[in-house]
């Protein structure tokens, strides 16, 4: 089943300068349980398609399809410093005023199962940054969203973390079967953390390539980047981007 489907989307913004030609006929879908990987030059309106993807922007022309609800991920936990971690992850759940028991009991299970547990009642500042990662994870699946949007979830983090975090992100993504689409400029990590890679021109940004990561023999992202045809992917997209 198709969670998400783009059908030939163009975005323009129009200025006092004139028109700015931003996404150019963008067709793709993602299926369910499925991580597509986004990358593109800087500028390429890769954040414009996830603003219009979770509706914060409309296409100027084309269509966008999603089955479920969304959850979105930003580059920044953005978890708020005075409030404890159990009351962080349940905030989208009190914007919603959604008081289901079954769902705070979810939250628990998450929490058991990925070891965060015993940090419930710790301040964000006390945590580390791939711990406030996994917790920013949590509170976005606490919604139980069907496509999850993630904008350069690990960029803040540096690499040895970046690496792990990345590692456990995944783990937690596949566990809950969540259909989910990465944007990063980091083509290691796209070749890693996807099952199949977009890539995308420079603005106005057409589609150049959607490349399936189907042949290499790993269960976890670190696993991947030991692959043999792990440098043949990067080599690929890397010309790509490069034309």
């Amino acid at each position: 089943m198709k969670t998400l489907e783009l059908i030939n989307v163009k975005k323009t913004f129009y200025t006092e300068l004139g028109a700015l030609d931003v996404l150019d006929d963008i067709s793709f879908d993602i299926k369910e349980g499925e991580i597509v990987a986004l990358v593109g030059p800087s500028g390429s309106g890769k954040s414009t398609l996830l603003n219009i993807i979770s509706q914060l922007l409309t296409p100027t022309s084309g269509k966008v399809i999603v089955n479920g609800d969304i959850g979105y991920m930003f580059q920044h936990d953005h978890l708020f410093n005075w409030r404890t971690v159990w009351k962080n992850i349940l905030i989208g759940l009190e914007i919603k005023k959604d008081h289901d028991p079954k769902k705070i009991e979810r939250v628990k299970e998450l929490l058991a199962k990925y070891g965060l547990m015993d940090f419930i009642n710790n301040y964000p500042q006390e945590l580390s940054g791939g711990m406030r990662q996994r917790i920013a994870l949590i509170r976005t699946l606490a919604t139980n969203p069907s496509i999850l949007l993630l904008d350069e979830p690990f960029s803040a983090l540096d690499y040895q973390t970046r690496i792990n975090v990345s590692n456990d992100i995944y783990h937690i993504i596949k566990d809950q079967n969540v259909s989910t689409l990465l944007v990063t400029h980091d083509i290691g990590e796209a070749i890693a953390m996807a099952d199949r890679v977009i890539v995308l021109s420079h603005r106005p940004a057409k589609l150049k390539k959607i490349i399936a990561i189907n042949d290499i023999n790993a269960k976890t992202p670190l696993e991947k980047r030991k692959a043999p045809k792990f440098s043949e992917y990067f080599d690929v997209i890397w010309g790509l981007l490069n034309e």
